[in-house]
């Protein structure tokens, strides 16, 4: 009862300040348990998202968004698959919309590290590899055999089995980047970073 009356003062609240909606970023909740959530609005002093994994009202965490770093913030209110966060400091939102960050790099969607065995197809070829990291659009493997850029084929995740087609977009050493024909959803990348 106490959580819906939260949740019914905060909708009332008007906020300040200039509101992007329809963004849908990926987000990245940092911490002990890295988790996935899906941006629909951002100001400078909150945002509002679709998690997985849904937070309480009340609790403190940590997003990091295309373009910011990690920032702190607290649960106002829940609605059902959807929480509205505000931020201990006002952020700099407007980077999340800018095609190159001020030291020239291009800003790229939150990475989630991980360790985990796949299976690589390309061509005829099919060989074991280890993915080091994900995100909704590719992922980066290290691997004993040779690959080279520009092929297509899949990876098959183990053991879910889930099968993500894309490209080898680098090669450096034994790691390549391979790039997703389309983002992966939301649950499929959850579920993949909760094996980790």
């Amino acid at each position: 009862m106490e959580q819906v009356e939260q949740q019914e003062s905060a909708s009332l609240e008007r906020r300040a300040g200039k509101r992007h909606s329809a963004v849908l970023l990926l987000g990245k909740l940092c911490g002990d348990r890295p988790g996935v959530c899906l941006v629909h609005n951002i100001s400078a002093t909150g945002l509002m998202a679709r998690f997985v994994d849904v937070p309480s009202v009340g609790e403190s965490i940590c997003i990091e968004v295309r373009g910011l770093p990690p920032v702190r913030g607290t649960v106002r209110w829940v609605r059902g698959a959807k929480a509205g966060i505000e931020f201990d400091s006002p952020q700099p939102y407007e980077r999340i919309f800018l095609h190159e960050n001020e030291d020239e790099t291009i800003p790229r969607p939150p990475r989630f590290e991980i360790s985990l065995a796949a299976d690589v197809r390309v061509g005829d070829r099919k060989f074991a590899a280890e993915m080091l990291d994900i995100s909704a659009g590719g992922a980066k493997l290290r691997a004993d055999s040779e690959v080279v850029v520009g092929l297509a084929g899949q990876i098959i995740v183990r053991p879910m089995g889930t099968a993500i087609f894309g490209t080898i977009c680098w090669v450096r050493d034994d790691r390549f980047g391979f790039r997703f024909v389309s983002p992966l959803p939301i649950d499929t990348l959850a579920a993949i970073v909760v094996r980790r």
